[in-house]
């Protein structure tokens, strides 16, 4: 998310090894070995503001993650504009969600600052991009070999055995 972000969206530009619509070979590996065969490049970033208040206003009916993952698919595989309402109400309603509370929500801006300071608590912790992690003492963002993860969750499960009380100081920070 970037909230500077102008409402109707932007170009995203390439990066080194990408094609229009397309992804490094790099990150197609990493995407395939995480099980996402049909991930491709988006030509525009969106304005995500309202997907997130979406996905907050779902979380009060226990599908946040849901929704969060149903709006990952549409845009990282379908290439839908999750900035747009339409495309937004049609990704809630397949979620089993009714659109005309979120809607109401969206219009008053209900969420935006809950959206807004999470944002910033990730931005205060040193993140600038996504998806961004923190596991055990170990923070960092964007996509890496599943590897990568398996490293770093034996590394904290080791310091929880050292420490059990780690996760309840990790949690109150987040």
């Amino acid at each position: 998310m970037r909230p500077d972000t102008p409402e109707e969206g932007e170009e995203r530009p390439l990066r080194p090894g990408e094609t229009p619509g397309q992804l490094s070979e790099h990150l197609k590996a990493i995407a395939l070995e995480a099980g996402l065969v049909n991930m491709k490049r988006p030509e525009r970033r969106p304005n995500s503001l309202k997907a997130m208040q979406a996905t907050v206003h779902a979380r009060a009916e226990g599908k946040g993650t849901q929704l969060r993952d149903a709006l990952y698919v549409a845009y990282w595989e379908e290439g839908k504009d999750i900035g747009q309402l339409d495309a937004l109400e049609e990704i809630v309603e397949a979620q089993g969600l009714e659109w005309a509370p979120i809607a109401e929500a969206l219009a008053k801006n209900r969420h935006l600052d809950t959206v807004l300071e999470e944002y910033q608590e990730g931005h205060d912790n040193g993140f600038d991009g996504i998806p961004a992690f923190i596991i055990g003492d170990v923070k960092f963002t964007g996509a890496h070999p599943m590897e990568v993860f398996r490293k770093v969750a034996e590394r904290a499960k080791g310091l929880l055995e050292d420490d059990p009380e780690a996760f309840n100081r990790v949690r109150k920070i987040l």
